[in-house]
Formats: structure tokens, sequence, C-alpha cells
């Protein structure tokens, strides 16, 4: 059961395009904050509302932020994102350090060795 997830080139592919379009989910969400407060102040001048406002985006916050975190790592199955309790949004695998474009590289080895020094 807990044993990687070895698949074609296309299967990593795929399992990296989930992680990419959940991270730039989380991208998304955390650069609509600034301009969603601002146009709330200007259009109502309302503190209640604004903090309505507020309370949505940190809603849509924690549920990118569970998204981001809890994507699987397409070549070893482990999380991409995190490892232990800590969450770190790298551009690597924190497990066998897939980078998050190695599908999109030329040449690149997706079953390849682990590179680099890394947490395991």
């Amino acid at each position: 059961m807990g044993e990687p997830l070895r698949g074609t080139q296309s299967i990593i592919g795929s399992g990296l395009r989930k992680v990419r379009k959940r991270r730039w989910f989380l991208w998304g969400v955390l650069l609509v904050y600034v301009p969603a407060i601002w146009l709330s102040l200007t259009l109502t001048h309302s503190d209640r509302i604004t903090a309505v406002v507020f309370g949505v985006w940190l809603v849509a916050l924690i549920v990118a932020v569970f998204f981001v975190s809890t994507a699987l790592c397409p070549r070893c199955g482990n999380y991409f994102h995190v490892y232990g309790m800590t969450p770190l949004y790298l551009r690597r695998c924190l497990h066998c350090k897939l980078h998050i474009i190695a599908d999109k590289k030329s040449g690149s080895n997706l079953h390849g060795a682990q590179g680099g020094s890394g947490f395991c």
C-alpha cells in the first residue's frame, strides 16, 4: 500500500500538472486579497462588510493551502510539499526531489536518481 507510484512519463506529467494547478490556485487566492479588501473598503465604506470579505478570503485560503499541501508526488507517492508536519511550498518534492516542471524540461530524467541533498 505504501509503494511508490512509479509510472510512465505521461502519468508523472499528469500528476505534476495537477500539483501545478493547485499551486496556481493558491497563488490566485493570495493575490486576490489586497484588491478584494481595497474594493470592499472603497465601495462599501463598511468595516463589517470588509470583515465578511476577509472571512470569505480566509476560508478560501485555508482550502487552497489544504489542497496544495495534500498534493501527492507522482513519482514517490508522498506529499509533494509536506515533510513530517511541516509544509514547505518549494519547487521540488521534499522526498524524491522531483522538480515541479520536470515533465517540461527536455531530456529530463523523471524516473532517475534523486538529485541533490535532501531531507531523506
